[in-house]
Parts: structure tokens; C-alpha cells; sequence
């Protein structure tokens, strides 16, 4: 099931660790999901692409939606979308049932991952693309894979996702 949560374009995302200092209504920003401070900080032609690409794809306004109860961010992802592991391909991973620390530590480094094989920068270079260039987080999808979003978003839209799913938080 679908929803269509109703989301005033005057509201100002904020709260969360200051998300949004910069005062942007959500109307703004789900046209410019990626705010032009942060464009201008961006130093990588293929991390700008993905600014990019996740702006172009939002001009006519993201809509957050609902699927099955949670906020859907597909169409704010940023870059790449990686695959995450089954509860058993984690379990066999890890040898333990895994917590939600243990889940977080094997997601990120995926994206992390991912994100330097398609850059060419080192894994810690790619964390610091997510947080530092982008103002992004990972976001892991209660459909199995992981992406980035913006800071924004992700704080301001209260959630669950993959961790949840994998814990039976259902």
C-alpha cells in the first residue's frame, strides 16, 4: 500500500544535529535536494554527477511517500544502490546473529566500497564523500539496499529500514 503523507512545501526540515541550518523550506528542497552550498563544495566530477543526476530527477519536486507503513527515498538516492546481504548471508558472515551495530558496520562499508570502485578514491575517501561533500547519509532500505540521501531527509523523515527488517522490528 502506498501513501501520500501530507507535507507542507512551507515546512522547514530541521531538528536532528541542526539539519538544514540553512533555513531551506521542503518545497526547496525536494526540487534542489542537493543544496548549492554543497555543490559548491563538491571537488570530484563523478560524486558532482550524482548531485547532479539527484537534482535533475527531483526539478519537478520529489514526493515522499509511504510503502507498507515507511518513507520510501528511493528517488532522493544519491550514486549508487548496493545489494545487501540476507539475514542468513549476514549470519554467515558475521557467525553470530548480528546486531544492529554489526548490521551498520557490513552496510556501509558495501556502499563505502562501491562508491571508491566507481570513484577510483580510498574507502575512507568515499566515507568522507558521503558525510563530509555531499552532506548524505546511507541509507539502508528496508527493500535491501543501501544509498545515499541527504542529511535532510534522512533525519527529518523518522524511519525504519533494513536493520529493522533484519532484527525482526518489523
Amino acid at each position: 500500500m502506498i501513501e501520500f503523507p501530507t507535507i507542507s512545501d512551507s515546512d522547514i526540515p530541521s531538528g536532528s544535529g541542526g539539519i538544514n541550518r540553512e533555513g531551506y523550506t521542503y518545497g526547496q528542497l525536494r526540487r534542489n535536494p542537493i543544496i548549492p552550498e554543497v555543490m559548491r563544495g563538491i571537488s570530484d566530477p563523478i560524486v558532482q554527477r550524482w548531485a547532479e543526476e539527484c537534482n535533475a530527477r527531483n526539478r519537478n519536486g520529489f514526493v515522499m511517500r509511504k510503502v507498507s507503513g515507511e518513507y520510501c527515498f528511493d528517488g532522493l538516492h544519491v550514486g549508487p544502490k548496493v545489494k545487501l546481504p540476507s539475514k542468513a548471508q549476514l549470519v554467515e558472515k558475521l557467525g553470530v546473529n548480528p546486531s544492529a551495530a554489526a548490521i551498520r558496520e557490513v552496510s556501509y562499508m558495501m556502499l563505502r566500497e562501491e562508491i571508491a570502485r566507481q570513484t577510483g578514491m580510498s574507502v575512507s575517501q568515499a566515507a568522507s564523500a558521503i558525510g563530509n561533500m555531499l552532506d548524505c547519509v546511507p541509507h539502508e532500505d528496508i527493500s535491501g539496499y543501501v544509498y545515499m540521501v541527504p542529511n535532510w531527509a534522512h533525519k527529518w523523515f523518522r524511519h525504519r529500514g533494513y536493520v529493522s527488517a533484519i532484527l525482526g522490528h518489523e
